[in-house]
Formats: C-alpha cells, sequence, structure tokens
C-alpha cells in the first residue's frame, strides 16, 4: 500500500511538473506568435490593396472572392463556401526593385 501511494505521488508530481512547464513556455512565447499573426496579416492586406478593385471573382459562380492564407498557399476563395468551391490563387505583392536588387547583391556576397 505504501509503494502505491509513493508511485502516485510520483505521477502526480510529474504531471504537476509537465503542466507547469507548458505554462511557463506559453507565457514566455506569446509575443512571438502575436508577432506572427501581425505579419501574416500584413501580407495579406497588402495582397488585398495590390488588388485594388481587381478582385477575382469566383471562376465556378462569378460571387465574390475572399482572401484565405493557409500554410501552402494563398487563394481567393469563394465566399459561398463550402457550397461552392472555387477558388482562384492570390499572387504575391511585389517587392520593389531596390529590395529585389539589394537582396540580388547580398547573396553574391
Amino acid at each position: 500500500m505504501n509503494s502505491a501511494r509513493l508511485l502516485l505521488l510520483f505521477v502526480g508530481i510529474a504531471f504537476l511538473w509537465f503542466i507547469i512547464r507548458q505554462v511557463i513556455r506559453q507565457w514566455l512565447t506569446g509575443p512571438d506568435r502575436k508577432k506572427q499573426y501581425k505579419e501574416i496579416d500584413a501580407e495579406e492586406r497588402a495582397i488585398e490593396r495590390e488588388a485594388g478593385d481587381n478582385i477575382p471573382v469566383c471562376p465556378l459562380c462569378g460571387a465574390l472572392t475572399k482572401l484565405h492564407k493557409y500554410p501552402h498557399i494563398t487563394v481567393w476563395r469563394c465566399i459561398n463556401y463550402p457550397g461552392c468551391r472555387g477558388f482562384v490563387k492570390a499572387r504575391k505583392p511585389r517587392r520593389m526593385k531596390f529590395a529585389a536588387d539589394w537582396s540580388r547583391k547580398t547573396e553574391k556576397k
């Protein structure tokens, strides 16, 4: 009986240690995640700004589309989703010429 209590105590302490580590890790990495979300939001706004009045229509039903960013692709998806599965691949915002030239020059070195 004594060994069962000791084992239960050990499991409880290990679980508590795991929970405390997870809480501390989330607390310390919180601002990075917010920064990533802000960068993604800024990129989506740049794409929408570049599209301006040229927001594409759904190729299947002709309805308006809304910008959606997935981990592997950014698309203009039909607002009638999931009834309509139409989408148009989004173009990435263009970099300014001097920024592209600068990247090319620094990569050579």
